[in-house]
């Protein structure tokens, strides 16, 4: 997969109209980074490394939450619901990470077939002071059957990103399910465009680290699966504004494809998944420390 990307490097996190950004190939005023089909990820990674440098933070605890649950079945394939799908990635991973990192601890936002609020996934990472946040979900895209590969997303608002919109806004429906959902959300309602402006204004001190958290995710997951990636883009989804540590969102593929669906169904294709997604913490944690 060939993207180039386009960060925003400053001293300090401000408001979108009021700092300057400095980019790979120039300098922008702007409130979000951009990712285009014109470079290779590898090179993305070593200008993130020799560009910028990122906090310290050692990975000693682990938050994976297996999208969805309960009444909230996400996503469904020819003969595959998302709910399943995210809850048996997730319990994959976590013994991964559990008998390869014993020393890291290794938390689940749900471990059964349960409902869990997206306040509550990020309450239970922000409690135990993860230091990094993964949540794992399916994608589906209507009509279009012929869309594969995964993608990660990292907090923020992408404009004209009409297949990002579409994505944020499907996961943030889980919202509509919750009692009182406005009142807990601060009136955010998953289904008006004018909700999403705030995600354009949202200051994040570990955007920088989500980032290339993110981008190993990516490369280890093109590696174990052989399945092109559709990238690392920025999303206005819930869950990752309510965190407070280094946070991604990895569709893991599309329950739409059927290439996809069989990958994300069998036991081969689910180890194939989980391998990348734990190679990917790897990476991270060996560069942050």
């Amino acid at each position: 997969m060939k993207y180039a990307l386009m960060i925003l490097f400053s001293s300090s996190w401000l408001y979108a109209n009021a700092c300057q950004h400095h980019c790979f190939a120039h300098h922008t005023q702007a409130s979000h980074f951009i990712y285009r089909n014109d470079g290779d990820l590898e090179a993305i990674l070593y200008q993130v490394m020799a560009l910028q440098t990122l906090p310290s933070n050692p990975v000693d605890v682990i938050v994976i939450d297996p999208g969805h649950g309960g009444k909230d079945k996400g996503c469904s394939g020819t003969s595959s619901i998302e709910k399943n799908i995210t809850l048996e990635l997730s319990k994959k991973l976590k013994q991964t990470i559990e008998e390869q990192l014993p020393e890291i601890k290794v938390i689940l936002t749900r471990d059964r077939d349960k409902f869990v609020s997206l306040k509550s996934r990020a309450s239970i990472a922000n409690d135990n002071q993860a230091d990094i946040f993964i949540s794992v979900h399916c994608n589906y895209l209507r009509n279009a059957e012929y869309f594969r590969g995964s993608e990660t997303f990292v907090l923020g608002r992408d404009e004209g990103n009409i297949n990002s919109e579409i994505t944020a806004a499907r996961e943030n429906s889980s919202v509509s399910l919750e009692e009182s959902y406005k009142e807990n959300y601060g009136g955010f309602d998953p289904l008006s465009p004018e909700s999403y402006i705030l995600f354009s204004m949202i200051q994040n001190l570990h955007l920088d680290n989500s980032i290339l958290l993110a981008s190993f995710t990516e490369e280890e997951l093109v590696k174990s699966t052989s399945v092109q990636s559709k990238g690392v883009k920025q999303g206005a989804f819930v869950v990752l504004k309510e965190t407070n540590m280094p946070s991604i969102l990895v569709e893991t593929g599309y329950l739409s494809n059927e290439k996809d669906e069989a990958l994300l169904t069998t036991k081969k294709g689910q180890n194939a998944v989980v391998q990348g997604l734990f190679k990917g913490i790897i990476a991270y944690k060996q560069f942050v420390e």
